[in-house]
């Protein structure tokens, strides 16, 4: 076997991102900017990411979403990176691992673990040293400047992939699990979504585009959430989407399927490169997804929404909106009133923000009717009966957003020692007065647990330090989803 000798250099810098490391640096930092900080359901230490690997104008801000996740001082720390990432340039059978020394930056250089890598050339045939397959591709070299930023001592495992039968790749799968399914092990599975338009070869549908592309996205996303390594492949396969990280996603799968891991996989982020250009004639998918321990997640109600259930409520959200504006009324979708979680009593937040900044947030702690019609109603309050700001105009629908925050029953607590911040919404009482936090609120901000409750106080008429006595406090949970931020 040869020596992990030599840097491997750079091949798509000044393409794919800034050759500058003046300007690259700024353009991670803008990136890692687009994703909010951790709400109370994504603090539980991040496993693996999955993460597209285009041009930064294009799915940076959407990988950004998933490394802004380990910029929390609540994040472990890795030492270790695996990245899988597929072949665009090489036809090969199994992982080609890099063997180079370090992968060289315009930050800097990424040094490889030699030892980790030599251990996985030696358990499997399929594995092999295939520095030729990582000399031009693009799909592992976009996220190393990430790495080098947010976790800047990490060393690294690269892999690309090549094709794969099932049962390979769950062989294969379960060897990367035994060895790499480490706490301090980040793993980062490169892959955009569907890349549709002639020049991808790949046009199943001609009218709806932006929704049909959703769609077709969402089914393989769903599978990716549910772990579903055979039917994540199997729906690739079927509806022919390309997804041109399938194996590397599959591999993951059939990690987590290998050890029984328990993990919540949640999506962070998704949008296409034709919202961004208004082009849907050629169009490529991004999508970033988490993997967490389900054992630490904060939260025992993380589950209580599919993620099919989350987007038919965000998009009666928007219907809301959108009817408010034609004096047309809203119809809501069969597939809602035939579900039961979004037709039993529900507790519900929504929140508008106008690029980026809030724009109104209205919702209910008690759980009184069904959740859906909870949406339509608190959907209308934000954006016309928040006094705190004038009634939604329809030229801003455009700008608007919306985040949907699913209440768990409050509960008091003898006072805030008790209280967690990024876990815990926070109801204060005193005097007849009450002001209430979602979970997010204080994490958005940046606020310890004394200055948001003296912010808390302040919204419910009182002296910044009056929670201090006589207060009454109980908190809650929340299950928080939204549309991308703009």
């Amino acid at each position: 076997m040869k020596g992990f000798q030599g840097i491997r250099p750079p091949a798509v810098a000044g393409q794919f991102y800034p050759d500058d490391p003046g300007r690259l640096k700024a353009a991670v930092q803008d990136c890692l900017a687009a994703g909010a900080r951790p709400t109370a359901a994504e603090r539980a230490p991040v496993r693996a990411l999955i993460v597209p690997h285009a041009g930064y104008q294009f799915s940076g801000p959407t990988a950004g979403k998933g490394y802004a996740l380990l910029c929390d001082a609540a994040a472990p720390h890795h030492s270790r990176c695996l990245v899988l990432a597929p072949s665009h340039r090489s036809w090969f059978r199994g992982l080609g691992i890099g063997a180079f020394a370090a992968y060289e930056t315009p930050l800097g250089a990424v040094p490889v673990d030699e030892a980790t890598c030599r251990q996985l050339i030696s358990a499997h045939g399929l594995i092999a040293d295939r520095p030729d397959v990582h000399a031009h591709e693009h799909a592992l070299e976009v996220h190393l400047p990430f790495v080098h930023t947010v976790l800047p001592e990490a060393t690294l495992v690269p892999i690309v992939c090549g094709e794969m039968r099932l049962e390979e790749i769950r062989e294969v799968g379960a060897i990367l699990a035994r060895q790499l399914w480490l706490p301090n092990t980040l793993w980062i599975v490169s892959s955009d979504f569907t890349h549709y338009g002639r020049s991808f070869g790949y046009v199943p549908f001609t009218h709806d585009v932006p929704k049909r592309l959703e769609e077709l996205d969402q089914g393989a996303i769903d599978r990716i959430l549910d772990a579903d390594c055979a039917g994540f492949l199997q729906y690739v396969e079927q509806t022919g989407a390309t997804v041109c990280g399938r194996i590397p996603i599959a591999l993951l799968l059939a990690a987590l399927e290998s050890i029984a891991a328990e993990v919540d996989l949640r999506l962070i982020d998704y949008t296409t490169s034709g919202a961004l250009t208004h082009d849907y004639r050629h169009t490529v998918s991004y999508a970033t997804l988490a993997v967490r321990d389900r054992a630490t997640a904060p939260t025992e109600h993380s589950d209580f929404l599919a993620e099919s259930e989350k987007n038919l409520l965000l998009h009666l959200a928007r219907e809301t909106l959108r009817c408010s504006f034609g004096s047309v009324s809203i119809r809501v979708p069969e597939t809602v009133l035939a579900s039961p979680r979004l037709t039993a009593d529900g507790a519900v937040f929504v929140t508008l923000k106008h690029c980026g900044r809030l724009r109104g947030c209205v919702g209910c702690l008690e759980a009184v009717e069904p959740l859906y019609e909870s949406v339509i109603r608190y959907t209308k309050s934000a954006a016309f009966h928040d006094s705190r700001f004038h009634p939604l105009a329809e030229e801003e629908l455009n700008k608007i957003t919306i985040e949907i925050s699913v209440l768990t029953p409050p509960r008091p607590v003898a006072g805030p020692d008790e209280i967690e911040i990024g876990r815990h919404g926070i109801v204060l009482e005193k005097r007849g007065r009450r002001a209430v936090f979602l979970p997010q609120v204080p994490v958005e901000e940046h606020w310890d647990l004394e200055t948001t409750l003296q912010y808390l106080a302040m919204k419910a008429g009182l002296g910044p330090d009056e929670w201090r006595r006589g207060t009454r406090f109980s908190v809650f949970e929340a299950v928080v989803f939204g549309e991308p931020q703009l």
